[in-house]
């Protein structure tokens, strides 16, 4: 079973993809402004995403079965369409995505939605119950955070986990860059692995590291 902490971001956040000591969760570029002004609630937007995901994972079917890659298809596409990819790659890679050709940025984000996905999959399957109680939004401009608790177990014992989601308003709705998890936030963590592995290596060998991850049997595990 996945640790307390690697469950909540694979619940939260479509899993993880591991790089040495780094968890990473990518995709590609931010919107610079909002193209129209934000509406609605960014937290209903969420509420409604967990509940779509909750009805699909309940299934549990078992991984031969051919009702399991429905199941798979479906988790893809949900978790998908309220994580935007696109923003998280950008923001991760910071200055360095700047530098990179329009073929190196598809061919990344490829690699790394596929990664991600994979994780995700792995690590929600079989996972204990969980719930998560939604507290409060904020929004300023065209951001938004919004405050939760998971509430799971691990290892037979309760826990909490506090949860801060980072919105944006982007292409007339409300998607996910960041969680931090008892303050601890993905993106931040992301930018400094992928930070060093490029200025060590380069960015080349950064991609054929997650190629490489990518082509590795997986854990059934899930660690």
């Amino acid at each position: 079973m996945p640790s307390l902490r690697r469950l909540s971001v694979a619940i939260l956040t479509a899993g993880t993809f591991v790089l040495g000591s780094g968890a990473l969760l990518f995709g590609a570029k931010p919107a610079r402004a909002a193209e129209a002004p934000p509406s609605g609630s960014p937290m209903a937007e969420l509420k409604k995403s967990n509940a779509q995901l909750d009805k699909v994972l309940q299934k549990n079917k078992p991984n031969w079965s051919p009702e399991a890659e429905l199941e798979r298809s479906e988790v893809k596409k949900l978790v998908g369409s309220f994580l935007d990819y696109g923003e998280l790659a950008h923001r991760a890679l910071a200055k360095n995505w700047d530098k990179l050709t329009a073929k190196q940025r598809a061919e990344f984000v490829e690699t790394l939605r596929e990664l991600v996905e994979r994780s995700y999959l792995r690590q929600v399957h079989g996972s204990p119950n969980y719930n998560i109680k939604y507290e409060k939004e904020e929004k300023t401009g065209n951001e938004a955070d919004v405050t939760a608790t998971l509430n799971t177990t691990s290892h037979g014992k309760k826990a909490k986990v506090a949860l801060e989601y980072k919105m944006l308003w982007k292409e007339g709705r409300w998607v996910v860059y960041d969680v931090v998890t008892d303050e601890q936030s993905m993106l931040e963590n992301y930018r400094a692995e992928f930070s060093k592995i490029i200025n060590r290596d380069g960015f080349d060998a950064l991609l054929k590291k997650m190629k490489k991850k990518l082509d590795e049997k997986e854990d059934d595990s899930g660690e």
